[in-house]
């Protein structure tokens, strides 16, 4: 973020606290579609992901007043989210580990189809998301929350270990660890990772729909997506084939929206009469 634009943001959360809808709408455009990718990336499923960035996002609203400028007002909204991520209650798929995430891919790799349909070409996408979330999952919340900042949201290693409130050698002590399972996981098995590397995302959908975690009518981290092109999808996976674009592999992509139905519910409160701070 430019210099310019965390000054506009801290000057809007000083008028917000003041009670200026517009700036509130403002600050909720600017940070949302950020706190809905964390929750997201830590909790694992849309719907737990939801819950817990509305929840964030309503603690940033009521607490506006006390922003001090004393950081940046991104960093200061990461560090709700991160606070509020460390205690909510697991996610539904907070329950995987590396080591059945393993057994899972091996036992379930099938021959990959010459001539894919559409539907299977979904699938496949779906089974990539998945699979790469599911590693993040399998890191404990500690070093998830410090590759997901580091590694997916680019923060610095001072800003991260400031949003954490720990200081900066241990956050690089967590990083460095959070990436050394990451990459001990996909350098061995990971096809998108290396070319070389057995598995394919297609070879995983036949099994993944016959133990039932698959399906073509719930495909709920596709249809969280922008919408990339092939050519997009292509150009990420192409472009993954070192220790340094293991975080190609975990981003995605694309990025993540903030859903409608969230948004919504947002812009209704600020312009309700539920917030005290909003009152005409």
């Amino acid at each position: 973020m430019s210099h310019e634009r965390t000054i506009d943001l801290a000057e809007r959360a000083r008028a917000a606290a003041k009670g200026d809808k517009v700036a509130a709408h403002a600050i909720l455009e600017a940070v949302q579609d950020d706190v809905y990718g964390l929750a997201l990336r830590m909790l694992g499923h849309p719907a737990d992901a939801e819950d817990a960035a509305q929840e964030i996002l309503v603690v940033v609203l009521t607490h506006l007043g006390s922003f001090r400028g004393e950081s940046a007002f991104r960093t200061w909204v990461w560090r709700i989210a991160a606070n509020h991520l460390a205690r909510v209650r697991r996610g539904r798929r907070e329950t995987i580990t590396f080591e059945t995430l393993d057994e899972r891919l091996r036992t379930g790799l099938r021959e990959v189809s010459q001539r894919p349909d559409p539907e299977e070409q979904a699938l496949a996408r779906e089974v990539r998301l998945r699979c790469t979330q599911a590693m993040l999952l399998s890191l404990d919340r500690e070093l998830r929350i410090a590759y997901v900042l580091g590694d997916i949201f680019n923060l610095s290693g001072e800003e991260a270990a400031e949003v954490l409130e720990i200081d900066p050698a241990t956050y690089r002590k967590r990083l460095s660890r959070a990436r050394v399972r990451l990459h001990d996981f996909l350098r061995g098995w990971c096809g998108v990772f290396d070319e070389a590397n057995p598995c394919r995302c297609a070879g995983q959908v036949e099994c993944a729909v016959e133990r039932g975690l698959l399906a073509a009518d719930d495909l709920f981290l596709s249809r969280q997506l922008t919408g990339p092109t092939n050519a997009e999808l292509n150009r990420a996976t192409d472009e993954v084939t070192s220790l340094m674009h293991v975080a190609e592999v975990m981003r995605g992509p694309s990025t993540w929206l903030a859903p409608g139905s969230m948004v919504k519910a947002l812009r209704e409160l600020v312009d309700s009469q539920r917030l005290e701070l909003f009152r005409s």
